[in-house]
């Protein structure tokens, strides 16, 4: 993937499915399917970090700490806050092409 492959220290984690008591329940069964280091979040989870310090996006099912990111983005912090906490993954695809994070990494 990537994201992985030019933007790792931002993969935080995957986007994970149901609530926080699906959470618990399968916990022992996701762990093993998630990569090293990974966590599996909620989008509850992501949409607790909507701040300038503290700003997680999700993207194509990976949850991104884009917070140390804000200041260089071309398109200004502002571009990324609005989705902050959020799945962006539709609105990134519309205005990026393929490439741009290998460019920008």
């Amino acid at each position: 993937d990537v994201i992985e492959k030019y933007a790792p220290d931002a993969v935080i984690g995957q986007l994970g499915a149901g609530g926080a008591e699906e959470e618990e329940e399968d916990e022992e069964e996701a762990e093993p399917d998630l990569p090293a280091g990974m966590s599996a979040y909620t989008k509850e989870e992501v949409a607790k970090h909507t701040t300038k310090g503290d700003c997680w996006v999700i993207l194509h099912n990976q949850v991104l700490n884009v917070t140390s990111f804000l200041s260089q983005h071309p398109g200004g912090e502002l571009a990324i806050l609005t989705f902050a906490g959020k799945d962006a993954t539709a609105e990134f695809d519309m205005i990026h092409p393929p490439d741009v994070i290998e460019k920008y990494a």
